[in-house]
């Protein structure tokens, strides 16, 4: 055979070289789990833009972080009319003067007033009016305006519940604005409606105007229970209350609403 045929030798290396220096600057350096760097950089990027949304999202939720004591025994709601309980036509009402930093009033509520619910209110032997007598300090009086916000959402009772369940001392912040608002979430209001309300000088002169007319009946202290006339300080043995409830239905006929 004619060495015409071959190519050159020299040629042919230079040839595979410039295929091999090609192939070189085209081929993507890879690790030694055979992945390109370019897929780790990708997956890395979208590591990070997946912890950013996740952070924001986080950061645009309200903060609530309270730690709050749901009440032991709820109100039935469906006795609430407004601030009262039971029936306008009931043949006895008893009117309770409270303030919601007010230990005394809080068992009052837990225990007798619950029992009073329960016996005479949800027989419709009894109605039931809640006043404000905010005396104790600042935080009563927010407390207060903040009751009336929630009944103005029809929650008075839920709120009045959660107040109670959650005192924590007189004025030491129990009752500070971020505890309001987590109490309203926990019951379930508007809290754009209830918080834009914690600021309407109409609530906080009602609370000021009851508590002012407070005094005005023989009200000198939590709880202040008043019932036919008869005035009960404190919290009564049960006995005592009953009878006195038993003796204003009797008074007025013993008629339970229809």
């Amino acid at each position: 055979m004619s060495d015409r045929s071959r190519p050159p030798t020299n040629t042919t290396r230079r040839a595979r070289r410039e295929a091999e220096r090609r192939a070189g600057r085209t081929a993507p350096a890879k690790g030694s789990d055979g992945r390109s760097p370019i897929f780790w950089i990708t997956a890395a990027a979208l590591v990070v833009g997946l912890v950013f949304v996740i952070a924001l999202f986080f950061a645009n939720q309200p903060a609530d972080t309270l730690v709050l004591t749901p009440p032991s025994d709820p109100t039935p709601t469906e006795l609430a009319d407004g601030r009262a309980l039971g029936s306008a036509d009931a043949p006895a009402t008893l009117d309770v003067w409270a303030d919601f930093q007010c230990p005394s009033c809080a068992i009052f509520s837990r225990a007798a007033e619950a029992r009073i619910i329960r016996e005479y209110v949800a027989t419709n032997k009894l109605r039931i009016v809640f006043h404000d007598f905010a005396f104790i300090g600042d935080e009563s009086r927010q407390a207060a305006i903040a009751a009336r916000a929630a009944e103005a959402q029809g929650k008075f009772w839920p709120y009045h519940d959660w107040l109670f369940a959650n005192q924590d001392g007189e004025n030491l912040g129990g009752f500070r604005r971020e505890v309001l608002v987590g109490i309203a979430r926990r019951v379930g209001l508007d809290v754009g409606a209830f918080e834009a309300a914690l600021g309407d000088s109409t609530l906080a002169d009602a609370v000021t105007t009851e508590t002012a007319s407070g005094a005005k009946a023989s009200v000198r202290s939590t709880p202040t229970l008043i019932i036919d006339g008869q005035v009960i300080r404190g919290v009564p043995a049960w006995d005592e209350l009953s009878a006195a409830i038993e003796a204003a239905i009797a008074k007025a006929g013993g008629q339970a609403a229809p």
